[in-house]
């Protein structure tokens, strides 16, 4: 029974992580859905049990079910504007079944183990691929390059087994706040510390790199204050990390500011805007702050065509439909949930998510809303991220027994 349930393990944690894999289908995490009925049969008979007695036996699978209720009643609202059958689909009916997956990642706490070590082998794949001089080593990939010199992190950034940069560093930084949940020796997760925050800077994901410092303090703070479990050598590798960027100021501010590269503008999305629903992007606000030359990789006008679209649709949004600027999210968690639901569906969500967090989780659940910032990562309908995230903010996964 063991052997099987070890392997049930590595599959499931197989299905979650395959998809962020270059040329891996995302529709490879719709098999964990299943599973994950089966393994919560038990939950889903006592929560229907529960109804009938006008009862909720889990208030959170309720609060994902009436979220899915209303997003199929945003969606025949839209009936009119229709083209095919595929309209009537909202990413949000995935919520519930992202929740239970979630649940059953929580009670197999060997998962995390095996997502950590998957992405050690994919930062491995990436300094090879640093030292070899290309950024992945499928050359097919759009976005492939070889390395004319290593000047500019910019132009250097790897991407492991993924199909760009920040996959990989997304990935990174899920590691790096896992590896804080694993039961493995002090020497070990140093090790594997310095691994993720070497990779990251190679990686080069700014947003990534920020949030490292957002949990380094949150973790101190954390360790310092509440658990009072502060060990020096424990930050070893995260004094190495910042020493990187603080021995010289210079370079560290031409790789940040990517040498005051030229910003992209929003002629870029030219004729991917969903007809004329977006008002035209008023930059003068950023340029008074003195933001507006600060190169964003094309977010500052992303960013400010998601509120327009969601200010200007308040109460619903897209009607439950993901909004897209052509190919192209929000790259910003919040933002999207804005534009597609409208600010009272994506407040609802924030309470629920405000209400779980406790001196626990405060350290992960609070990096991975600072990533959500910069990343479209959470709601997504159903990630490896949404599962993770939701598996360390509704339920407290025990620690993996740590082999050795």
């Amino acid at each position: 029974m063991s052997i099987f349930k070890g392997s049930l393990n590595i599959i499931i944690a197989l299905l979650m992580y395959l998809p962020t894999l270059a040329f891996m289908p995302s529709w490879l995490y719709l098999l964990l859905i299943p599973i994950a009925l089966v393994l919560n049969q038990n939950f889903i008979l006592d929560f229907l049990k529960a109804i009938r007695q006008f009862k909720l036996a889990d208030k959170y699978f309720a609060f994902f079910l009436l979220f899915a209720l209303i997003a199929l009643i945003f969606r025949l609202v839209d009936y009119p504007n229709w083209h095919s059958i595929k309209d009537f689909y909202s990413f949000a009916f995935l919520f519930p079944f992202t929740y239970l997956v979630a649940k059953m990642v929580a009670n197999r706490p060997t998962i995390f183990k095996f997502i950590v070590y998957f992405v050690i082998v994919e930062s491995i794949f990436g300094m090879i691929q640093y030292a070899f001089g290309v950024n992945s080593f499928f050359s097919s990939l759009k976005l492939y390059r070889e390395f004319e010199s290593y000047d500019m992190l910019y132009y250097t950034r790897i991407f492991g087994l993924s199909a760009n940069s920040s996959g990989l560093t997304i990935k990174l930084i899920f590691g790096l706040l896992l590896l804080h949940k694993l039961d493995w020796s002090e020497n070990w997760k140093k090790g594997v510390e310095l691994l993720f925050l070497f990779t990251s800077i190679i990686a080069f994901g700014r947003i990534a790199l920020i949030v490292v410092f957002v949990y380094f303090f949150l973790r101190l703070f954390d360790e310092i204050f509440i658990r009072k479990t502060f060990k020096f050598k424990t930050y070893i590798p995260f004094l190495i990390f910042f020493a990187v960027f603080a021995v010289n100021p210079v370079w560290t501010k031409n790789q940040f500011t990517r040498n005051e590269m030229k910003v992209s503008d929003h002629s870029t999305f030219e004729g991917e805007e969903i007809e004329e629903e977006i008002e035209e992007i008023d930059m003068s606000l950023l340029e008074e702050l003195g933001l507006a030359n600060i190169n964003m990789s094309g977010r500052t006008h992303i960013w400010l065509a998601y509120t327009n679209y969601g200010t200007k649709h308040f109460a619903m949004g897209y009607k439950g439909k993901k909004f897209m600027l052509g190919h192209v999210h929000a790259h910003n968690s919040y933002l999207e949930m804005y534009a597609s639901f409208g600010a009272f569906m994506l407040l609802a969500i924030m309470v629920i998510i405000f209400s779980k967090i406790n001196k626990s989780n405060f350290v992960i659940v609070g990096s991975i809303l600072v990533l959500a910032f910069g990343q479209y990562i959470i709601f997504w309908g159903i990630s490896i991220y949404d599962i993770l995230f939701y598996s360390i903010l509704f339920f407290k996964p025990p620690l993996p027994v740590n082999e050795k």
